[in-house]
């Protein structure tokens, strides 16, 4: 008997133990369909293999429903957000570094006015220290005979026909006579008179020019050595107050930054709580039904719990009634009515019920071509990068070892109708060299955007308008001055609204002339970067000129693997069209050397009026002049290449 009981138990555990494992996994492969049917869809709405959602709301619901099931719920993500705010910690924040309206800020010295102040020191100081009060060291004026060139007694010939000498009329022919001419004691004396005068001359002359030598030189070490004297304490003022400034300005940025921060927290935690309101408000509906039909609903809310009846029936239309109370979003509580009594009844069985069979179609309609394939869209670009190394060790000829890296990347994407155009274009340039005694320097940085839309006017031009927008990504430096930062990120980003004509005579040239074009050049970091430099004044952030613009664009393959491509671009100001103007030129060969290797060589020409550049000139109150310059850059590369030219295809609708 007692084995008996031991068995029926090892079998009742296992059968427990199988039908846990089973619900495992029944669950798991419910989560395995699930992540399935997600990728499935996800690879649908990603377009690939040419598959479009039948209408954009649907697209909405099921991106929406693929969310839901990803995300979090509403009610956990509510209850996280509530503990969050409990903390009283920050939602958002933002360092010091990245405030960008630094000139709003009381008190903020900007880099323009920063340099002022500088200046205004330095003629301070020099116009308040006399220098011929600074003494000089006395080991710089010893030893002065060694350290300039001086005559010697035997050497004051040499000062003959200088101006420092003055030889009288007897004596300027006076030179050495050979004994023969010596006839008698008195010629001897009389020539001896004049040797004796003549080096009495030379003497006095020698000593005057060794005196003017060694002045010379005592007043060159006593000016070189108080100026230099005057600039390092010029510097070291000029430091101490650019300190003061650059600790002055970060911690009003940070007390600025620390209320904008407030102030922004404060209105995320609002919104938070609206939102959160509004769901809690939020009334979901469920509706109840019974086996006779009826029906009653029921809104769960965390704000207004409801309450509703209803008669729960069974097979023999005996009913029940029960009283559904809302607890909230997520709870429901039923009570059954006062006074009921409960009897057992018997099992009956239950009902059966018959599924008419679904028949087809004997024959199906005749299938017509409603639609045809087009490519209206044209999606491309191509990929460069190229490395060059270069090592020098113990090399007779000289040279510096280097490291240089240099990627860029063109794409577009270009729409063609009958009647449209549209084309769109992005290029973004990076390039850094590494020399073997300094840091990593950057020489290339460009990122451009492009699009433009153009309406057919007449056979090959169209009416266009253009949206161009150029910056860059990095800090850049006038190496090897790594503290003084003179471009960055949006500083300066140019952006170009371009209307006019566009002339198109085939796919490799374009002639785009824009009489209404409006530029405007802007500055985000005014706290680093003189914006003065890129024409903007010293107070504004911001440029803009109007003017006509002139944009040609044109390729050509000079042979099977030699291929040109150039664009020209052309501002003028209308303020001023015969001295301002804009001129970006670039020229690119291509020369293919296999299927994913080629050389490249870049000639890029720019001349800007509102980029200037130090003048070694100053004005008549001793400032730099800064004038425009033609930019030129220069690139030769050998590396990978990778090209795409993939058209798209859609089907049309013929009728």
């Amino acid at each position: 008997m007692k084995f008996r009981f031991i068995l029926s138990g090892i079998l009742v555990f296992s059968s427990l133990q199988n039908l846990r494992a089973t619900d495992l996994i029944g669950r798991q492969a419910q989560q395995d369909s699930v992540e399935v049917s997600i990728n499935y869809l996800n690879h649908l709405l990603s377009r690939q293999g040419n598959w479009y959602p039948q209408s954009s709301g649907l697209e909405t619901q099921i991106r929406g429903l693929i969310q839901y099931i990803e995300n979090d719920r509403v009610d956990s993500l509510v209850k996280r957000l509530d503990a969050y705010d409990l903390l009283g910690e920050r939602y958002f924040f933002r360092t010091t570094e990245n405030v960008a309206d630094s000139l709003m800020v009381p008190g903020f010295m900007s880099h323009v006015q920063l340099q002022e102040e500088l200046a205004r020191i330095d003629r301070s100081v020099r116009d308040n220290i006399h220098k011929d009060q600074i003494a000089v060291p006395e080991q710089l004026l010893t030893n002065i005979e060694g350290k300039v060139k001086t005559l010697k007694e035997d050497e004051s010939n040499q000062l003959l026909g200088t101006s420092y000498v003055t030889m009288p009329d007897s004596l300027s022919a006076f030179g050495a006579l050979p004994d023969s001419l010596i006839t008698s004691p008195a010629d001897f004396k009389r020539l001896q008179s004049l040797d004796s005068t003549k080096r009495a001359i030379l003497e006095e002359a020698r000593q005057k020019y060794n005196n003017f030598v060694i002045k010379q030189y005592v007043d060159s070490v006593t000016e070189a050595y108080r100026e230099e004297y005057i600039r390092q304490y010029s510097a070291r003022e000029q430091k101490l107050f650019s300190d003061s400034v650059k600790q002055r300005n970060i911690a009003l940025l940070r007390a600025y930054n620390e209320q904008v921060m407030m102030a922004v927290n404060d209105s995320v935690a609002s919104s938070l709580r609206i939102l959160r309101n509004f769901v809690d408000a939020e009334q979901l509906p469920l509706w109840l039904h019974n086996s006779a039909s009826d029906s009653v609903e029921v809104f769960l809310s965390n704000s207004y719990p409801g309450q509703s009846r209803l008669f729960i029936k069974n097979e023999q239309d005996d009913s029940l009634g029960v009283r559904i109370q809302a607890l909230n979003r997520n709870s429901l509580r039923f009570l059954i009515d006062d006074g009921v009594t409960f009897t057992r009844f018997s099992q009956r069985q239950k009902k059966d019920f018959a599924f008419n069979k679904i028949e087809l179609p004997k024959a199906l309609d005749k299938v017509d071509k409603r639609f045809k394939v087009i490519t209206p869209w044209t999606l491309g670009g191509n990929f460069n990068t190229g490395l060059t190394q270069t090592y020098y060790n113990n090399w007779k000829s000289g040279g510096t070892s280097s490291f240089a890296l240099l990627f860029v990347m063109k794409g577009f994407a270009n729409y063609s109708s009958n009647k449209t155009k549209w084309e769109n274009s992005l290029e973004i340039r990076n390039g850094w060299l590494k020399p073997s005694d300094d840091g990593v320097q950057k020489n290339d940085d460009k990122f451009e955007i492009t699009t433009r839309y153009g309406i057919q006017a007449y056979k090959k031009w169209y009416y266009s308008a253009e949206l161009d927008f150029e910056t860059q990504f990095f800090n850049g430096f006038k190496y090897p001055d790594r503290e003084t930062v003179i471009s960055g990120f949006l500083s300066p980003a140019k952006t170009l609204i371009k209307l006019g004509l566009d002339y198109k005579p085939n796919k490799n040239f374009s002639l785009f002339l824009s009489p209404l074009t409006s530029k405007t050049v802007f500055v985000r970091d005014t706290a680093r970067i003189d914006q003065t430099n890129f024409g903007i004044d010293e107070d504004k952030r911001r440029l803009w000129e109007g003017g006509l613009n002139a944009d040609l664009s044109f390729k050509k393959e000079l042979t099977p693997d030699i291929s040109l491509q150039t664009k020209y671009k052309m501002f003028i100001n209308y303020n001023a069209p015969f001295s301002k103007f804009d001129v970006d030129w670039e020229n690119t060969f291509t020369f293919k050397l296999s299927t994913f290797i080629n050389m490249q060589a870049l000639f890029h020409l720019v001349y800007d009026d509102n980029v200037t550049f130090a003048t070694n000139k100053v004005d008549a109150d001793g400032n730099t002049i800064y004038k425009p310059k033609w930019q030129l850059k220069e690139f030769v590369t050998i590396g990978f290449t990778y090209s795409l030219n993939k058209p798209v295809y859609k089907r049309e609708r013929l009728n």
